[in-house]
């Protein structure tokens, strides 16, 4: 709200997330894969909050820390930034408010990705920039819709996909960086796919390993799938997980091979791409 107690319906970045195949799944799981989805939306009810934007001085200079409003029901997510607040805030120009965004946003879009993989579940979004309110634990306004729409409509594979709202600001164009890929249909959605490999295991004394063993989960789970969507028919959930086997296997091959040597992976080790 502003300083006269008036709900603020403004300009946010939005994009609405879900699991895929939830809906199928919570009709039919055992208990201790329910007890793993419980657990993983738990921990994504942890990220709920509102907007705050913190500064802190450095040798380097002052690090700006921004954190989106997170809302979650079920098994969907609700993630904003309000634009004209971080561009007062922290004394941002469109270009610099949109790299910020986009990079703390696909960071958060991973961690996400790689919690959902963990409990055998892919990830679809969407997108935008339009009027919004989102505080209190409420939610209203056309960027949510417009977000909504992208992921249920367009979306079709476990992507987020960017509105046109988005990319046709020529400054966000200019910061999307590595956080943007463009897909042969023509939509552009987030590569969360390039740093899900190298940020899904914290750093410790046991990084190498366990990212190994993480590495090792996702393909046994895509190959499993693939080999059972396949065999029982369900050709709409196999088309989304080949899907995410063609794009995991891309991001992997965009990775330097002495850095793949280093974390012990092999592309070889994906025998569904070969």
């Amino acid at each position: 709200m502003d300083e006269s107690g008036v709900p603020k319906y403004e300009e946010h970045f939005t994009a609405y997330i879900d699991l895929l195949g939830f809906s199928e799944f919570s009709t039919g799981a055992d208990d201790i894969t329910r007890l793993n989805v419980l657990a993983f939306l738990v921990s994504v009810v942890g990220l709920r909050g509102e907007f705050n934007v913190q500064s802190t001085p450095e040798q380097t200079g002052t690090i700006t820390y921004i954190k989106p409003a997170v809302s979650t029901f079920s098994d969907h997510i609700v993630i904003s930034y309000p634009l004209e607040q971080i561009s007062a805030s922290t004394g941002f120009d469109e270009q610099r408010t949109a790299l910020s965004v986009l990079h703390n946003f696909n960071r958060l879009l991973t961690r996400i990705a790689s919690a959902a993989l963990g409990i055998g579940f892919l990830i679809r979004g969407g997108a935008t920039i339009g009027k919004l309110y989102h505080s209190g634990g409420v939610i209203f306004g056309e960027a949510l819709v417009e977000a909504y729409q992208i992921e249920s409509r367009t979306s079709v594979y476990p992507r987020v996909v960017l509105s046109s709202k988005v990319y046709s600001r020529e400054n966000w164009m200019k910061s999307s960086m590595l956080a943007l890929r463009k897909s042969t249909d023509g939509l552009y959605y987030f590569d969360y796919f390039s740093m899900l490999v190298l940020s899904s295991v914290p750093p410790g004394a046991d990084w190498n390993k366990n990212m190994k063993a993480w590495f090792e989960h996702v393909i046994g789970l895509t190959a499993h799938n693939l080999k059972n969507l396949e065999a029982t028919g369900k050709l709409t959930e196999l088309s989304k997980w080949a899907w995410f086997a063609h794009e995991f296997r891309s991001a992997l091959e965009r990775l330097p091979a002495e850095a793949l040597k280093a974390f012990g992976l092999s592309l070889n080790a994906i025998p569904w791409t070969n």
